[in-house]
């Protein structure tokens, strides 16, 4: 794989360290000879063993070196370069590209990011490696392989690396970056959610896999920052679960309220007919609100609600009939457990077709 056609000009690179080692500085020299504009390092809390590579970077022209007194996460870290960059006006309007200190990241495929950079507006670029090759350590491997197939069923992306450091920001994505919450290795998954939610565009540029001595130079915690990162992944699930249990509290109580008080006087088929109408009803609206502010993104546009709605009266129906089944084989228990019991159901399928259809956009990023 090579892409020596490319060079870094209008490119800004940003590379956050703690203790690297001392092919830092020729990596970053290696980076400037291919025309980069400014490299920013951030020294993230690093000990006294690795001043002298910082002051090796420091005396490289168009290096400078930012300093955290100590250690913040990798998160922190690429806000205060974001910060940095965004108020130097020699960087005005360059694309910033992200790499690591560690040596993953080949010169020609940070050239290959930054020239995608340059050439989107509204979309970030990842350096996505094959993870199927030999050579990757088995953590990193299964990792990866996990946090892709999560997010893909969660999100409805589909990436081939979610957890790449190389990563290209188009000067107009540099602020919204900026404001994506996480201070650590949880960062990076939560630039990826927030992207997916709010449509912002994902391009994928393939680069090498490069590990040195199995990975050993990551300062990745194996249990603490995996946790943090998985439990970011399924925050979206975690949403639309609240998002369900308060429609469906809504929706039962609405039930039991129409079926013992309102609707009680007519046959059981019209009870539970109009009872089941006038609980979906009430809790739709909240759930279609909760859903698109916090779980699937989005505008409130027409076709939205309408698909929506088509998905409501499905549902409708379908809860109606799930009620008359479990009345059927569950004989005794009253109405109101039985349709909780089928709204439970419902629900697990409703999040799939939500996702895949009811909140997606259909905007030609190439990353779905």
């Amino acid at each position: 794989m090579e892409h020596t056609s490319y060079g870094l000009a209008n490119c800004v690179i940003v590379i956050p360290a703690l203790d690297p080692d001392q092919t830092l500085p020729a990596y970053a020299a290696a980076l400037l000879e291919r025309g980069a504009e400014g490299i920013v390092v951030i020294d993230d809390g690093s000990g006294q063993s690795s001043r002298p590579v910082f002051a090796e970077l420091e005396a490289l022209e168009g290096c400078t070196v930012l300093r955290h007194e100590r250690n913040q996460g990798k998160g922190r870290a690429l806000k205060t370069a974001f910060s940095y960059i965004r108020g130097r006006a020699a960087f005005q309007g360059m694309a910033v590209v992200t790499a690591d200190a560690d040596g993953q990241h080949a010169v020609q495929d940070v050239c290959a990011v930054g020239q995608a950079a340059l050439e989107e507006t509204d979309r970030l670029v990842l350096g996505v490696r094959d993870l199927t090759l030999p050579q990757v350590p088995p953590r990193s491997k299964l990792g990866n392989r996990l946090s892709s197939w999560a997010f893909h069923a969660l999100y409805g992306v589909r990436l081939g690396d979610t957890q790449t450091g190389l990563r290209g920001i188009p000067w107009e994505l540099l602020d919204w970056c900026g404001t994506v919450a996480g201070e650590r290795f949880e960062y990076e998954m939560n630039m990826l959610i927030r992207a997916a939610r709010e449509r912002v565009g994902l391009r994928q540029t393939a680069i090498q896999v490069i590990y040195y001595d199995n990975n050993a130079g990551t300062h990745l915690r194996a249990v603490r920052d995996s946790w943090r990162v998985f439990a970011i992944l399924i925050s979206g699930l975690g949403w639309y679960a609240l998002s369900s249990v308060l429609s469906a509290v809504t929706d039962v109580l609405a039930f039991w309220l129409c079926s013992a008080v309102l609707f009680r006087p007519l046959s059981d088929l019209a009870c539970y007919w109009w009872s089941t109408l006038t609980a979906r009803a009430l809790s739709s609206s909240l759930n279609y609100t909760l859903n698109r502010r916090y779980v699937f993104g989005g505008s409130p546009q027409g076709r939205t609600v309408l698909r929506y709605y088509c998905l409501w009266f499905c549902q409708l129906l379908c809860s109606y009939l799930l009620l008359l089944a479990l009345e059927w084989l569950l004989p005794g228990i009253y109405p109101t457990v039985n349709k909780a019991l089928g709204d439970i159901i419902l629900a697990i399928c409703s999040y799939q077709i939500q996702m895949y259809w009811v909140f997606r956009e259909e905007d030609g990023d190439g990353a779905r």
